[in-house]
């Protein structure tokens, strides 16, 4: 279940939920309205409201904190890819296929991250095989001095961060959100409205200062 199913089917149980209340507000007969039992509901469903603005705040902490962690991982990758390019230009001509399959991968990993056609969802798939095309063109590097041996080195240290992160993007992919607590919420936007009106109609005991 997709997000925009998720957020029409919330509404459609809190719009229902608003329904029904409105139709037990009818059947329920005047003579059962009280100051008193309007009060005592007006505290109660403050305090529900309040529950619920307080579950809704998690839930969009927890879509902030996702999203800032997303953010930070996808700077951290494109910062990665960036500097081994460099380390690779700097190795020398030798470089060029390391080069050319960095710049394929980068290409690819953009088309499934980010696809032209809006209809078709993200990708990005823990292992991909241009990842491992990269390294094995970065090991396939014959250093001729100590220099191009410590370039070959920080390059495949670059590697191994930009597959760690990669990896790290796919693992956290979704919001951790319980199912349990969606669950819940949905339940309770879906009979507030309903509870409300219910009760708003009998008549509760009040004790009466003499």
């Amino acid at each position: 279940m997709n997000a925009v199913t998720t957020s029409l089917f919330i509404f459609m149980c809190a719009f229902g939920g608003a329904l029904l209340g409105t139709l037990l507000h009818r059947v329920l007969p005047e003579h059962h309205v009280s100051p008193e039992s309007k009060d005592v509901i007006r505290i109660s469903m403050g305090l529900v409201a309040s529950t619920l603005a307080l579950l809704l705040g998690l839930l969009v902490y927890s879509a902030k904190s996702f999203y800032d962690t997303q953010t930070s991982e996808v700077t951290q990758l494109a910062a990665n890819v960036l500097l081994l390019d460099r380390v690779l230009a700097r190795y020398g001509p030798e470089s060029a296929d390391a080069r050319a399959e960095l710049r394929n991968a980068v290409n690819h990993q953009i088309d499934l991250l980010w696809p032209e056609q809006g209809s078709r969802r993200a990708n990005l798939h823990p292992v991909a095989p241009t990842g491992e095309a990269i390294m094995d063109s970065i090991q396939n590097l014959s250093p001729k001095d100590d220099r191009q041996r410590t370039l070959q080195s920080q390059a495949l240290n670059l590697g191994l961060q930009t597959g760690q992160t990669r990896v790290l993007m796919y693992t956290q992919r979704s919001v951790p959100v319980p199912r349990l607590l969606l669950v819940i919420l949905i339940f309770w936007l879906s009979i507030t409205p309903s509870w409300s009106a219910c009760l708003s109609r009998l008549r509760l005991p009040v004790a009466r200062s003499s």
